[in-house]
């Protein structure tokens, strides 16, 4: 069978409205064709110029989702830009591990970028996977006590948000494929993709984790939920007490995922949120966080929060 031919624009971003369109184009058309239609795929990356962090970590997603749902490797490859070609492209592709991320096609490819510590990882399992994630990061670069604990318990809040919440709506996992009715959880697993880096030029660290699942606002809603309120449902779920497990005990993990921003105390840090039709936002120097509709979205939850190590002396605080 030839391959299906699909060309990325040249600058993916979902951070800027008038890129996020064509953006969210290119990845819904790779999620049809890829997942939908099974035809197998050569994405054209050559002449891509610019690629965000979470622009990258949600092609990531997308891509592995086909390659495990088929499981072949070869379900979707890849054009990558050439040093010689298209130098901006290759640094933003090859060398930050973007490239060997979205060729890990398989279980034991994954893991393998697990093992190597690289930027770019997936899992399933929320309490193995969060000890590896935060002896990573503090592997390269040392967290003061306060950071570390919010750090552990906001990365730990997001991978089990996955597990608890993401995939729990089966109607919504269910992909028809050839008057097929397949299930996404039995062929992926509840899983997630995450990229994580050091800024060693402002002293903090990245880091971003990304499902396709249903939706913060769709899960904490479920019946109620609609995209037209997609903003509304998602700055409450990011409100303390606020869960679909109402009366269960829980209710404050988005609350800890939020912490680490808020007791950031001198440093410049920030969480953003996209989710079901809507992005928060909230940084260190706000006195409320900021919840907003968008007209264009993907399927599922992206989080991505900056964090200072906070690298300071224990009587200065």
């Amino acid at each position: 069978m030839d391959r299906f031919r699909v060309v990325a624009p040249e600058r993916l971003c979902i951070y800027e409205a008038e890129l996020r369109e064509k953006t969210y184009n290119f990845i819904a058309n790779l999620n049809r064709v890829s997942v939908k239609s099974g035809y197998p795929i050569l994405v054209d990356l050559s002449q891509v110029v610019e690629i965000t962090a979470a622009a990258s970590v949600l092609l990531f997603a997308t891509t592995n989702t086909a390659q495990l749902w088929y499981n072949n490797i070869n379900q979707i490859t890849f054009k990558f830009p050439t040093e010689s070609d298209n130098k901006i492209g290759y640094r933003l592709i090859v060398k930050t591990g973007l490239a060997r991320a979205l060729r890990a096609g398989s279980e034991d490819k994954l893991n393998e970028l697990i093992e190597k510590n690289a930027y770019f990882q997936s899992s399933t399992n929320p309490a193995e996977h969060r000890l590896h994630t935060v002896e990573m990061l503090t592997s390269r670069k040392n967290f003061h006590k306060d950071r570390l604990s919010f750090l552990s318990t906001g990365i730990s809040e997001a991978m089990l948000n996955v597990s608890h919440h993401a995939y729990k709506d089966p109607t919504t996992n269910i992909v028809r494929i050839d008057e097929r009715k397949v299930d996404i959880v039995d062929k992926i697993g509840e899983r997630w993709w995450q990229c994580a880096w050091f800024d060693s030029s402002d002293d903090r660290w990245v880091f971003i984790i990304c499902d396709l699942g249903i939706s913060i606002p769709g899960s904490y809603k479920k019946a109620e939920y609609t995209t037209s309120k997609a903003h509304i449902h998602l700055k409450e779920a990011f409100s303390l007490g606020n869960s679909r497990y109402q009366g269960l005990g829980r209710g404050n993990g988005s609350e800890d995922m939020k912490r680490m921003v808020e007791n950031s105390g001198i440093y410049d840090e920030s969480i953003l949120v996209y989710s079901g039709g809507a992005e928060y936002y909230y940084d260190s120097s706000m006195s409320e966080p900021t919840s907003t509709w968008l007209p264009k979205f993907f399927q599922g939850t992206l989080i991505e929060w900056t964090l200072h190590a906070g690298d300071y002396d224990d009587d200065k605080n």
